[in-house]
C-alpha cells in the first residue's frame, strides 16, 4: 500500500470526531452532527496533532521503509507511568471471580510485575451490577450482586501488588428504566462502605456510565449520561477519603476487518458522536479522562494473517488521532485513556488471541496510542478469556511476557521515529526513553518486522550507530506463531518454581550503523550508551 500524503488528513471530514475520505456524504454528516462550532474545534486540535505527529528533522528527505531517523530534540509526548495498564471484566464478579485466586502468591507475583499500573473492574456486566451490603437478594433477576467480601477481595490485591483501581458502575439503574434520571442510592451505598473500609487504599477513580453506550439498543441521550455525571461528582466528594478521579464515556469502537484504511460509516460514527457529545456536555474540568473502547474485529472471524496485516494495524492510527483531537477541543484538561482494548472482541479469537501472533497486534497499539499522546492504555483482561494476559488456568500466555518487558525497558518519554505513523509499514518502529537502570539518555526501539523475511535496518542517527546493544527478542518455538510459549532470545519464558518471574536476560549485540531484524517477530532493542537530548 502507497504511504499516506502528508495532506491526508486535510482530505478528511472531522464531524464531532468521524473522520472520513473525501468522497464521503459530507452533507449527511454534518446534518448528523450540526454543531459548527464543535467541528471546528475539533478540527483545529486535528490539525495541531497532525502537524505535529508530521514533523521530520530540518532537510531530511523522503526516507526508505528500513530506515530508522529518530527526533531526538525533545520527546513527542510523555505517557503516564501507569501507560500499561489491565482490567477484570464485571462478569467476573457474578462468577465468584472466575476462580481467580487474588491471594495466590503466584498471581501475585505476577501483578507486581506490571506495576506500576491500573486496575480497572468493568465492562457491559457492570451495568448489571448491584452492590448488596446484606446477605439477602433483593435485585432484578437480569442484575448480579457484588457482596462487601467480593469488593474487599479486589481492593486488597490492588493494594498488595502496588496497584491503583478505577471501578465502573451501574449507569442503568434508572427511575423509571429505562429513560428515567439515575438512581445513585446503590452507588451511595458501595461509596459510604467504601469510606468505612480502612484495611485498603482508596478507590483512586470512579467511571460512571453505560459501558459502551454505544452498542445498547436502550438508547439513553449522551447528555443525560453527561447530567447523571454530576451526580455522581457529588457522591464522590461527599467521601472525604475516596479518590476523586472521574472517566467515561467508554464508547465502543469495534471494527470490522476491512483491507483498506478507510472505516465505514456503520462502525465509526455512533461511538465518536456519543462521545464527543457527552464530553461537550459536560463542565470544564470535571472529567480526569475521556475513555474509549477498540479491538480490531470479531474473534469468531478472525484470520491468522490478519494479526500482522499492516492494513489492519494501521486502522488504529485515525481512530486514535481523531479521539485524541476530540478531547483536546472539548475537555483540553483531560487525559485520554484507551480504556478498554485488545485484538478481538468477543473473549478473543481462539488460537489468536492467546497465541504469539496477537504480540503484533498488542505491541503496535502500545507504539501507536503513546505516539499519537493517550496517557493509559487497559488490556482486557488480566485474567480469562482468549484474550487475556493470564489464561483461565492463571498461566502466562505470550502478551503476558511482552507486557513485562515493556513495563521493564520501556520509560514515559516517547522519542518521534521519522515517518513511524505512515501507511504500509512493513517495518513498524517506535521509540521512548529507556527506563532505569539504563543511564539517561539511553533508549529503546519497539521493532516488529510483520515480513517472512529478515530486514535490516540502516540507522541514521550516530548516537545508535555507536552504541552497545541490549537485545529482548521475542519468537516463537519452532517458528509456530500459534503458540502459546514464548522465546527470550531463544529460551522458553516461564515462572520458576510455578510461581517466580524470571530474570529477563539480554542478549548483547555490538555498535554499528545497521540492525538485523528477524521475519514476522518483535522485541525490543535497548542502546544503552545514547546521550539522547530527549532522554536527558
Amino acid at each position: 500500500m502507497a504511504v499516506v500524503p502528508s495532506s491526508f488528513l486535510s482530505l478528511l471530514v472531522l464531524c464531532g470526531g468521524l473522520c472520513y475520505a473525501a468522497a464521503s456524504p459530507l452533507n449527511q454528516i454534518q446534518e448528523s452532527y450540526p454543531d459548527s462550532a464543535v467541528v471546528t474545534r475539533v478540527r483545529q486540535a486535528e490539525t495541531r496533532i497532525e502537524q505535529q505527529l508530521q514533523r521530520k528533522s530540518s532537510g531530511t528527505k523522503k526516507l526508505a521503509l528500513d530506515q530508522i531517523l529518530l527526533d531526538v530534540v525533545a520527546p513527542i509526548s510523555e505517557v503516564d507511568p501507569q501507560f500499561l495498564s489491565v482490567t477484570i471484566d464485571s462478569g467476573d464478579i457474578s462468577r465468584n471471580w472466575s476462580g481467580i485466586t487474588f491471594t495466590a502468591q503466584r498471581i501475585i507475583n505476577m501483578a507486581r510485575g506490571l506495576a506500576p499500573a491500573m486496575l480497572r473492574v468493568g465492562g457491559t456486566s457492570g451495568d448489571y451490577l448491584i452492590f448488596n451490603s446484606s446477605t439477602a437478594e433483593t435485585v432484578q433477576q437480569s442484575n448480579f450482586t457484588m457482596t462487601p467480601q467480593q469488593w474487599d477481595e479486589v481492593n486488597k490485591f490492588v493494594e498488595t501488588v502496588g496497584w491503583d483501581f478505577v471501578f465502573g458502575l451501574n449507569a442503568l439503574l434508572r427511575t423509571p428504566y429505562p429513560n428515567g434520571s439515575w438512581d445513585s442510592d446503590n452507588a451511595r451505598m458501595l461509596l459510604s462502605y467504601s469510606t468505612s473500609r480502612k484495611l485498603y487504599r482508596p478507590v483512586g477513580a470512579w467511571k460512571w456510565c453505560a459501558t459502551e453506550p454505544d452498542m445498547w439498543g436502550t438508547a439513553i441521550p449522551a447528555e443525560d449520561h453527561a447530567k447523571d455525571f454530576l451526580t455522581l461528582r457529588d457522591l464522590v466528594a461527599e467521601e472525604k477519603t475516596l479518590g476523586k478521579m472521574l472517566i467515561g464515556p467508554d464508547v465502543a469502537y469495534k471494527m470490522d476487518y476491512f483491507t483498506e484504511y478507510v472505516v465505514s460509516t456503520i462502525s465509526f460514527l455512533p461511538p465518536f458522536f456519543n462521545f464527543c457529545r457527552f464530553i461537550q456536555s459536560l463542565p470544564q474540568g470535571l472529567l480526569s479522562a475521556t475513555t474509549y473502547h477498540q479491538y480490531y474485529g470479531n474473534g469468531s472471524t478472525a484470520k491468522l494473517p490478519q494479526c500482522y496485516d499492516v492494513n489492519l494495524l494501521d486502522s488504529l492510527i485515525h481512530v486514535a488521532v481523531y479521539f485524541q483531537a476530540s478531547t483536546e477541543a472539548l475537555q483540553p484538561q483531560a487525559d485520554l485513556w484507551l480504556g478498554e482494548t485488545s485484538s478481538f472482541y468477543g473473549s478473543g479469537a481462539p488460537n489468536l488471541s492467546n497465541t504469539y501472533v496477537a504480540g503484533f497486534l498488542w505491541l503496535d497499539k502500545l507504539g501507536i496510542a503513546a505516539v499519537v499522546g493517550h496517557k493509559r492504555v487497559f488490556r482486557h483482561d488480566f485474567i480469562g478469556g482468549y484474550f487475556a494476559l493470564l489464561d483461565a488456568n492463571q498461566n502466562p500466555l505470550p502478551d503476558y511476557w511482552l507486557s513485562l518487558l515493556y513495563k521493564k525497558l520501556v520509560g514515559t518519554k516517547v522519542v518521534y521515529v521519522n515517518g513511524s505513523l505512515e501507511y504500509g509499514r512493513y517495518l513498524r518502529v517506535y521509540a521512548h526513553c529507556a527506563k532505569a537502570p539504563y543511564p539517561a539518555g539511553s533508549v529503546v526501539l519497539l521493532l516488529l518486522n510483520t515480513n517472512f523475511t529478515t530486514a535490516t535496518a540502516e540507522l541514521l542517527n550516530e548516537d545508535l550507530a555507536s552504541s552497545y546493544r541490549d537485545v529482548f527478542w521475542l519468537s516463537p518455538p519452532a517458528g509456530d506463531l500459534t503458540s502459546t510459549s514464548v522465546l527470550l532470545n531463544g529460551v522458553l519464558l516461564e515462572l520458576v518454581d510455578n510461581r517466580d518471574l524470571p530474570h529477563l536476560v539480554p542478549a548483547e549485540d555490538s555498535p554499528g550503523s545497521s540492525l538485523s531484524v528477524p521475519s514476522i517477530s518483535f522485541g525490543f532493542v535497548v542502546f544503552r550508551d545514547t546521550k539522547i537530548p530527549a532522554c536527558t
